[in-house]
């Protein structure tokens, strides 16, 4: 299970949910700069994308091997990020798209210890938006549909589940709990041969100083909050094969299964659970 290789016939898929409500607008810090939590999630969304596209590249092309959405839930509805139709969108489509690019800084610490920063140039095929309040449960109802029609495809039967991020940074404003749970379980039944959906949700966090919970080996780790442990309950087991990569981000040996999932977290961190949660992208063939 979670083994499947990668090919142009069967594909992987990710999906990202990002919550552009008003709070995005709250600053936080990132590569040694004080940008919006709106700013910093889309930065690292269309680095993620650009990373696909990436291990995307062969000498006769761009190959087709992720489908990818991206769902932006603020107001009262979700919006598909990508596409006007609410599809996933290829690599190769992707690459067509005419999109903005921006020059942005990253901070690289060299191996004495000095911190090096370099300036480069990012497509934006998302671009950052912080106003009204937080339609979680309508963004996981369109991520359900999206992956159920996905899922169903007879070609996607023995691909690579697909990944969902659910990038938030505070409790939603529509559905009461039962609601959200029952969504998130419906997500997560949906499967191919190779294994289920799996559902990663990651709650980032206002304030540096902030105690943050990342892939949680148990509930006994999640603060006593009721959305904390909402979000616990939403959140897929991770299956096995992402364990040594959670260790490492852990840095202790808190026996596994561990929870796609992350409280009170930075935008560093946000980086690192994308990271391992498209661990799939090892698996091309």
């Amino acid at each position: 299970m979670y083994s499947a290789r990668i090919t142009r016939l069967n594909p992987t898929a990710f999906i990202i949910l990002i919550d552009q409500s008003g709070s995005m607008e709250e600053r936080v810090m990132f590569n040694s700069i004080k940008m919006t939590k709106a700013d910093s999630v889309a930065l690292v969304t269309n680095r993620l994308i650009s990373e696909l596209i990436l291990r995307s590249c062969r000498e006769d092309g761009v190959r087709d091997y992720f489908d990818i959405a991206v769902i932006g839930y603020s107001g009262d509805k979700a919006t598909s990020l990508l596409s006007d139709n609410s599809q996933f969108v290829r690599a190769s489509q992707l690459v067509q798209m005419e999109c903005p690019k921006r020059k942005i800084s990253r901070e690289r610490i060299l191996p004495n210890g000095e911190s090096l920063i370099t300036t480069i140039e990012q497509r934006y095929w998302i671009t950052p938006k912080a106003e009204g309040s937080t339609p979680m449960y309508a963004a996981l109802l369109s991520a359900y549909d999206l992956a159920e029609r996905w899922c169903r495809k007879i070609h996607n039967r023995h691909s690579y589940p697909i990944t969902i991020f659910n990038i938030t940074d505070g409790e939603a404003s529509d559905g009461d709990p039962a609601n959200l749970l029952d969504i998130s379980e419906k997500i997560q039944n949906l499967h191919t041969d190779d294994g289920n959906v799996l559902l990663l949700n990651i709650h980032i966090s206002s304030h540096d100083n902030s105690s943050p919970v990342i892939f949680p080996a148990s509930k006994g780790e999640v603060p006593q909050d009721k959305y904390a442990q909402l979000l616990y309950d939403m959140s897929s087991t991770m299956p096995s094969t992402y364990n040594e990569n959670i260790f490492q981000i852990r840095d202790d040996s808190i026996a596994p299964p561990f929870r796609g999932m992350s409280y009170n977290t930075s935008i560093t961190h946000l980086i690192a659970m994308m990271n391992i949660g498209s661990l799939s992208v090892n698996l091309i063939q």
